[in-house]
Order: structure tokens, then sequence, then C-alpha cells
């Protein structure tokens, strides 16, 4: 039987909702995508649920149809500019009288690394054990069946406000759908717009949403660090409302049509028409004028990325450079803007994944939403795997999760 799997982001500017096929090879096929425009929601947290459900089920409806199938479950892709991790360690001993690690010692290490104090407030979004370490000896996905004296495991866990996550899933439940599991959103879009080597030899995704700004840092094939911050697409919006005193939506079609992330590349004798408002008559301008607008702000978000980043030394571990992607990753030339703030290689990212669906999917907006799909089709082959080489680990990995 084709397993059908339904993601759902969530954003401040739009809900987006994408349905996908797992053929008989493996293969992950788009089968369906809705969008509608998001009321109700700032900066990824949801500030009232009768609106952000509306939207919701619009997106769902026109995914339904294009997909012609109905969804019953939905994997969630978690956002928003709370969004940070928590690293913690679990140190075990092996007793001498066991001849290798098996999977009960991997049980009591994952118990010692959940032994740390989480906010009342806070949520875990996701977990990922980024590597066991057996006599000091790193880089060990599956401990199982090794020899060693000591075992240690480095676990990462993503964290987000409780209500966030409250929210996220009783808006779906309001739309007809059962939340089956989530993961951090930034977590979700590299898995759409990575590539193995990349995600391999380390790589950090900036996903320039509209209310948030999300960074995940991917290394040994996993992500190993996130976090947010509260500007992004929308931020650089209202600089333009205000500087060229127009309405949200006239400085977001401005934006979008004719922005420029680095004032130097836009010829100096473009103009732009701004469309007038209450009578009166539209204007014109130097498109110039636009850039220098948006690239102080573009470049402040690519500053507190990198102060992040940073932060946790992780800059210098980039060595496949930067990967943009979200909604405003699409501004003109943000990526030599990134170049030079980073001085790293720079690439825009967009999801590639078959299926007859339109062009627009395939586009950085749509990258959480695919990456959803590709999540949740993870999840269940890691589990099925797990379950059938090692049922009592398989259990274990399972009970940490759901502890964590």
């Amino acid at each position: 039987m084709q397993e059908i799997y339904v993601g759902i982001d969530v954003g401040s500017q739009t809900t987006k909702v994408t349905i996908a096929e797992e053929n008989l090879s493996g293969e992950i096929v788009l089968k369906g995508i809705g969008e509608a425009k998001t009321d109700g929601i700032s900066r990824g947290g949801i500030l009232n649920i009768d609106k952000a459900e509306k939207a919701l089920h619009a997106a769902l409806t026109d995914a339904e149809k294009m997909a012609d199938v109905e969804a019953r479950e939905a994997f969630l892709a978690v956002g928003g500019d709370r969004l940070r991790t928590i690293g913690s360690r679990g140190v075990t001993a092996i007793p001498k009288d066991k001849e290798s690690i098996d999977a009960t010692s991997v049980s009591e290490v994952l118990q010692a690394a959940r032994a740390v104090v989480i906010p009342a407030e806070a949520a875990i979004i996701d977990s990922v054990v980024r590597e066991f370490l057996v006599d000091g000896q790193g880089g060990i996905t599956d401990p199982v069946g090794m020899s060693g004296i000591r075992m240690e495991a480095d676990v990462g866990l993503l964290v987000s406000p409780k209500s966030s996550l409250s929210n996220l899933e009783r808006t779906v439940e309001r739309a007809g759908l059962v939340p089956d599991g989530q993961t951090a959103a930034i977590k979700a879009s590299g898995m759409a717009v990575l590539s193995p080597d990349e995600a391999e030899i380390g790589v950090a995704i900036i996903d320039i949403g509209a209310g948030s700004t999300d960074v995940g840092v991917f290394r040994r094939g996993t992500l190993v660090w996130a976090f947010s911050i509260g500007y992004a697409g929308e931020s650089i919006t209202k600089d333009i409302a205000v500087g060229l005193s127009v309405p949200f939506d006239i400085a977001e079609q401005l934006k979008t049509e004719f922005g420029s992330a680095l004032e130097q590349t836009v010829p100096p004798t473009e103009m732009i028409s701004i469309p007038g408002i209450g009578g009166r008559e539209a204007r014109s301008i130097e498109r110039r004028f636009l850039g220098q607008i948006m690239e102080p702000r573009i470049e402040e978000i690519f500053l507190m990325c990198k102060d992040g980043l940073l932060e946790v030394d992780l800059l210098g571990k980039l060595t496949a450079g930067l990967v943009l992607t979200g909604g405003s990753s699409m501004t003109e030339s943000i990526v030599h803007l990134a170049e030079k703030i980073f001085d790293l290689p720079v690439r825009t990212g967009a999801p590639h994944v078959p299926g007859d669906v339109p062009d627009i999917a395939m586009s950085p907006r749509f990258a959480t939403a695919v990456g959803a799909v590709l999540a949740a089709s993870e999840r269940r082959h890691r589990a099925d795997v797990t379950e059938r080489n090692n049922p009592l680990w398989s259990k274990i990995r399972r009970w940490f999760i759901k502890k964590v």
C-alpha cells in the first residue's frame, strides 16, 4: 500500500500544505499543494486560532483537491522566533561483564542525556542524537554491538514555547486533521534543499521567512544546532512602508517586484512607479532608493545570524558554506550580500521533489512545507528499519523521544 504524507507550514504571511505519496520504489512524489493568506499569526506564533484555522482549511482544501485524496493526519513544521537548541550530554559506564554495548546501555546513556532542566514554559519540538562516543571516539551513530568501557551521548533538544505548539496542534485539529508528529521548521527546510554532501561536511541553512529567520547547522548528515531571530521579510516590508509612506501591501509588492539587497547593483537611472493612495497621483522614485532602505535591514539580519553562529563556535566549521531559502531568499543580490558578510560560499536553495504540481512548489517559499513530508517519511522509515533490526532498541528510541 502506498503511503500518503501531509505536511503543514503555518507561517506569518501564508499557510502552506503539501500532500505527497511514497510510491512502491520508495520515491516521494508531490501530489498536491495549497497556499492561503495567513491572518492571526505574528512571528510564527498563533494569536487568533479562528483566523489561523480558516487559512489552514483553505490551503488544505486546495491541496486535497489537487491530490484527489482526503487528508486525515498531518506532520507539522514548527517555527517561530523563539526556537532554540539546548545541548545535553549523557554518560554511562559499560559493565565489565558485557562483551559489547547493548540496548540497555544505550537506554541508560539516553536517560542521562535527558536529565537536563527544561523551562516550564518550553516544549521540545524535536530531538536529535548528534553522536555517540565510545571511549572518547566520536562520530558514532549506532553503538550497539561495539566494545568499550565508557559511552557518551551528545543530544540536541530543539525547544520552543509550549503554547506555540499547543495552539498549532489545536488549529490543525480544528481543521479536521490529527497531528501525527512534528519537527523544527528549519530541519524540514534543510531536508528539502540541502545536498547530502553539504549536510555531511558542514553547512548552515538560513530560512528567511515572513515573521522570523531560522538558522540551522548540519554536520555529519544531521541537524546539530538551530536558533531563530525575530527579524525577517516583514521587517523589511515595514521599513519600506515607513520609508516610502505607503501601505504594507504596496510595500510588499514593491519589495517583491523591484527590491534589491545591494543598492550598488541597481542602475542609477532606473525608475519605478509608486501607486498613489487616498486619491493621490502615482509618483516615481529611483529604484536604487528602494535598495537603500532594504540593504541595511537585510545586513542586520545576516549579522545577527553570524553572531549566533560565532557564539556557538560553528561559523568556522561550515565547509560547504551557506544555503539561503525561504521567500525573502529570492531577493535580488541577496547571495552577494551574504557572501560579503559571512565570507563563505553562498547559494539559494529550493526543493527538488518530483510531482505534477505547480512550479511554485519548487521555489524557496515552499522549502519548509515540502521538507515536512520528507521528514514524515524519514521518521516512518527510521522506525520501520529500527524495529526490524532491533525491536528493543526501537522501543528505547521511541521512549526517549516521547520523554524529552
